[in-house]
């Protein structure tokens, strides 16, 4: 589950860094680290709320 999170994050985070020295010659680290620290936080909550329904799927279908 963590590792799935910051990959996600570090990918976005390398392709934004390159896409604005690309485009822009310079590079904005407060929103960029910002904005990555938000997605990260925001994508592992999302993974860890799944978990418990996953083990209620589990157990209703155990019950049948």
């Amino acid at each position: 589950m963590f590792r799935k999170s910051i990959r996600f994050t570090l990918i976005f985070f390398a392709l934004t860094i390159s896409w604005q020295l690309i485009a822009h010659q310079e590079v904005k680290w407060n929103e960029v680290l910002g904005i990555c620290l938000l997605m990260f936080l925001f994508d592992l909550f999302y993974k860890w709320t799944e978990v418990p329904y996953q083990w209620n799927k589990e157990k209703t279908i155990n019950k049948k």
